[in-house]
């Protein structure tokens, strides 16, 4: 599904808006509220907590009739009335469209490379269908999705533009991000409470973005006159309850998650390829995965592992262990493309490297195609990673006193090869059991409601060593009813 379907697919669901409610004239009538729609905005990022990584936007649109439509989601709460006899004793329904667009990014925004040890870059759009059926302490909702991940959906501009509206450091690795990919899932939701004050909730989600099993209670202190909690993020289901009077509560959540699928972390494909590469007797380079590693010395990974050292430590231990003829600029942006994630250097930085490489005594004449090399790492556009010409160039200087001309192009095409298929197929392990804690404010009213939240989680993956084992995210409901 690319970018035009789900245009087309929205178009379709806007028209159902205004008419599928002609349909249901009649039902709807018959319930009590006096508002029979919403409308609702949903906005969740990080950044209100100071953080950047990991879920780190999400946007939500929805469009709701509390009544009866034909909407898919619907339609199927319609047959589970004609089996489970509870479903038709109901107090209240709902049924609704939404558009959802998320981002999620690694820690480190400065590198274009993989981030080992991190998720990948990846964002999704989804569109889905949803229906919700009230009973005087519970709430059963169903939300059926489709919609696609990759560069299909825009992910890297609507990050972008976030970070320089918020005049923050532009992320410079949606080059590497996953795939494009068709996504299909099914999120089904219960929520019962013994009295308006504590409750259970359970999730079950099936589909290849998500497949996962969530279990915790719900407490909620203050003026509570809805019996059961709305959906607290934006991948919760369950609708707003259409409230006769003004409610307003804190609410409490701890949750445990059993994950078996997540598309955001990569996996979608196999790399077989491997190969090692001599480089003296006392160090090699073996190439596994999409990842190089350098068997020998441990400070030559060290070189590259951005959560153990600085840059400026890292390149140290680089002029040590690498030896080079090359001016000490040019050597800095070699290792800035291959071990440092290749960010373009600050305007400060840039004028030193150009100082250094102007000197009489640089004598690049020996390293061809360096002009290239030096503007394209210097002055490319800083949300574009290193350009593949400038990869082999930067690869090429490397070995270039390491081996024989022969030796140093097959050395340069076995990396590059490497770090290509990296990008295709990077992933980290699934961890299978996540633990999440949400709490936040509702305020509701007949006429519209605000909703501010938030929630910590462990990752949902097994870390590299180095990076925070939690991460935290804010959330902002706002919505209309008429």
């Amino acid at each position: 599904m690319n970018l035009y379907h789900l245009k087309f697919f929205f178009l379709l669901s806007s028209i159902c808006f205004f008419y599928f409610p002609s349909l249901s004239a009649e039902d709807i009538s018959k319930t009590k509220q006096t508002n029979i729609q919403i409308l609702k905005f949903s906005w969740e990022n990080d950044v209100f907590l100071f953080s950047d990584r990991e879920y780190t936007n999400g946007i939500r649109l929805e469009y709701g009739l509390y009544g009866k439509t034909y909407f898919p989601a619907n339609l199927v709460l319609q047959g589970l009335e004609k089996i489970i006899p509870k479903f038709e004793k109901k107090t209240a329904e709902y049924s609704g469209l939404s558009l959802t667009h998320s981002l999620y990014t690694p820690s480190n925004l400065y590198s274009s490379d993989a981030p080992y040890g991190e998720r990948p870059y990846s964002a999704n759009a989804m569109v889905s269908s949803i229906a919700g059926y009230f009973w005087d302490r519970s709430a059963f909702s169903i939300e059926m999705a489709i919609g696609s991940m990759g560069p299909n959906v825009r992910g890297k501009s609507a990050q972008a533009g976030i970070h320089r509206l918020t005049n923050s450091p532009l992320p410079q690795g949606w080059d590497r991000q996953l795939l494009n990919r068709n996504l299909f899932q099914v999120n089904l939701d219960y929520k019962y409470f013994w009295n308006p004050y504590l409750g259970i909730q359970t999730t079950i989600k099936l589909g290849n973005p998500d497949t996962s099993v969530s279990l915790g209670p719900v407490f909620r202190f203050g003026h509570v006159r809805s019996p059961v909690a709305q959906g607290m993020n934006i991948y919760d289901p369950t609708p707003s309850y259409p409230v006769e009077e003004t409610e307003y509560y804190f609410y409490l959540k701890p949750a445990v998650k059993s994950q078996f699928v997540n598309s955001t972390l990569g996996g979608s494909g196999n790399n077989n390829f491997s190969a090692t590469i001599e480089e003296d007797g006392s160090t090699s380079v073996y190439l596994t995965g999409g990842r190089t590693i350098f068997i020998g010395d441990p400070l030559y990974n060290s070189i590259g592992d951005e959560r153990a050292y600085n840059t400026l430590t890292r390149f140290g231990a680089y002029q040590t262990l690498v030896p080079s003829d090359a001016p000490l600029a040019l050597n800095f942006l070699i290792f800035n493309s291959i071990f440092n994630g290749a960010p373009v250097p600050n305007e400060g930085l840039k004028l030193l490297l150009l100082q250094n490489l102007n000197e009489p005594n640089s004598n690049l004449s020996n390293y061809s195609g360096v002009e290239y090399f030096v503007y394209d790492t210097l002055y490319r556009n800083p949300t574009k990673g290193v350009s593949p010409y400038s990869k082999i160039l930067a690869y090429r200087y490397l070995n270039s006193n390491e081996a024989s001309g022969n030796d140093s192009m097959l050395i340069t095409a076995l990396l590059l090869y490497n770090e290509t298929n990296a990008s295709k197929t990077y992933s980290v392990p699934l961890r299978r059991v996540q633990g999440k804690f949400s709490t936040g404010f509702v305020y509701q009213t007949p006429d519209w409601f605000f909703q501010v939240g938030l929630e910590v989680s462990s990752l949902e993956y097994i870390a590299g060593s180095g990076l925070s084992p939690y991460h935290r995210y804010m959330g902002i409901q706002l919505g209309t009813k008429f």
